[in-house]
Parts: C-alpha cells; structure tokens; sequence
C-alpha cells in the first residue's frame, strides 16, 4: 500500500458550513488546480488491487456484473482498469477538470467505448442500465450533510437495474480524528512535493485539510498552489439508514480491504448494498 492516503477523485461544490468558508485568495477549490498532477500524486496508489478487492467481494456475493458505473471515477484510473479487465464501464465526476485528464487518457488509450459524464452525485441523472455501481477514494465522505448523501443514494439507484449491487467506501470517525491526512513528502527529493494539515471537528464531524502543493516546472521554477478539502464522518448505522431510506439494502459492511468485519479502529470501511427488486 502506499504511504500516501489516497485524494478521493470526486469534486463536490456543497456547502461548507457557516464557520468553515475557504480563505479568499489563498486556497482554490478542491480538485481543480490539483487535477493536471494528480496522477503523479497517485503514482504509487495500487489501482489494480483495489479493484481486485472489488472483485473479491462481488464473488463473496456470487455476482457477475456486466455493465459497471464508476461514480466520482476522477482521472479514470479505477474505470480504465475494470475496462481492461472487460467490463463494460462508464465513469462520472463532477470535476470537469479531473475529466479532462481521464478523456485525454480515454484518446490516447483507445478506449472510446468508455464514457464519462460531468454530474453530480446528488443529481445524478442517467438511464438505468449498469448493473454495478463503486465509489472508491472515500470521495462519499466529501458529501457534508446527510440529506445531501441521501439523495447521493437514491439517484445512484435509479441508475441501477433492480437487484443490482452497490459497492462503495467511506473513512471511518476514527480516521478522520487521528488526522491521518496529516502528512508530508518534503523529505523527499521530488520535483512534485506536498504538505497536508487536518484538523477534525468533533461537533461538526468535518475534517479540514489544508493542503499545499509546489511543482517543479522543467525551466527550473517552481509552481506554488493550494486546495481545501472537507470531509464528513458517517456511523455506519448513519449509512445503512440513509441506504434503506433510498431504496438500498446493505448486505455486508468491512474492514477495508479484508473480509472481516469493522473494529472501533477501522480507518475505512466498504459496504455492499443491493437495490431492491
């Protein structure tokens, strides 16, 4: 695994709450001027793994999904590897420039059978036609308020065909108060260098991370920018109500990464859900 915590790839305009507005003039949205280096970033992220614990918990469950959506899919990386592995998939993101770099790749690769669509979760609007949704880089965390990761649900279902499953993560409390996103890389020699800070609000249950990024350009300059980013922690019996709510029964919930069940020091969870017939 890498020593990075994974940036999530979805970009979510909500609301910050009163209290929590970003710096004017000093920090840019989230996941935008980052986009253009993300796959650098990510370089040392095991894409492929993820996506052969995907596929670990779809044959737990005994189920082949044939037509695959990608939400938050970001630079494609999670949606070109279940491509390759022959899954028909289409990714969808609200960062348009995080799609940018995943259509760039999408023309260099070949792939024109994958498509990528600039929404948002909390509207999603797409036929119901996939038979499998996932939502990887805990990019669900990003969604504020439970109302809004409500109806993040019930639009993801009505992509979905009846009886399809629904595969997706989300950090625990316990990860976001031990600020696990605090971290850097500047004892490194790298002409990409990152320096993280959260602070987790206990009452709110939002994490804030500042983050501050220099780039060394090939003349020798270095590029100086910045990103906030907000996440929220969920119980997991928040999520199974907010997922029964929207139509959605939760089959099985994880520890990351592993078949066993969640522990009070679980930094991630995966759940399994399937929509209702």
């Amino acid at each position: 695994m890498s020593s990075v915590v994974p940036l999530p790839c979805a970009l979510y305009s909500a609301k910050i709450p009163l209290g929590m507005e970003q710096q004017e003039g000093k920090f840019h949205p989230q996941f935008t001027e980052v986009a253009p280096y993300y796959d650098r970033l990510m370089s040392t992220v095991p894409y492929g793994m993820w996506v052969d614990y995907v596929e670990l918990l779809l044959r737990l469950e005994d189920y082949r999904p044939t037509r695959i959506l990608d939400c938050a899919c970001g630079t494609g990386n999670v949606t070109f590897e279940l491509a390759r592995r022959g899954y028909s998939v289409d990714g969808t993101d609200l960062s348009r420039d995080m799609l940018d770099v995943a259509e760039q790749k999408r023309e260099k690769w070949g792939w024109r059978d994958v498509r990528f669509f600039h929404q948002d979760l909390r509207t999603l609007s797409l036929p119901p036609e996939y038979d499998l949704a996932v939502c990887l880089y805990d990019s669900l965390n990003y969604i504020l308020k439970s109302e809004e990761l409500k109806s993040a649900f019930a639009h993801i279902a009505q992509c979905l065909l009846p009886g399809s499953l629904f595969i997706f993560d989300l950090n625990s409390e316990f990860a976001l108060e031990a600020e696990l996103f605090t971290q850097n890389n500047l004892w490194r020699n790298s002409d990409l260098t990152y320096d993280w800070r959260s602070r987790f609000d206990p009452i709110t249950r939002i994490s804030r991370v500042e983050m501050y990024f220099k780039i060394r350009q090939p003349d020798g300059a270095a590029k100086e920018f910045y990103e906030v980013h907000y996440e929220r922690a969920y119980t997991i019996d928040e999520v199974k109500d907010l997922l029964a709510a929207t139509g959605w029964q939760t089959l099985r919930v994880y520890d990351a990464y592993t078949t066993n069940h969640p522990s009070a020091r679980s930094e991630r969870w995966f759940f399994v859900a399937q929509r209702e017939t």
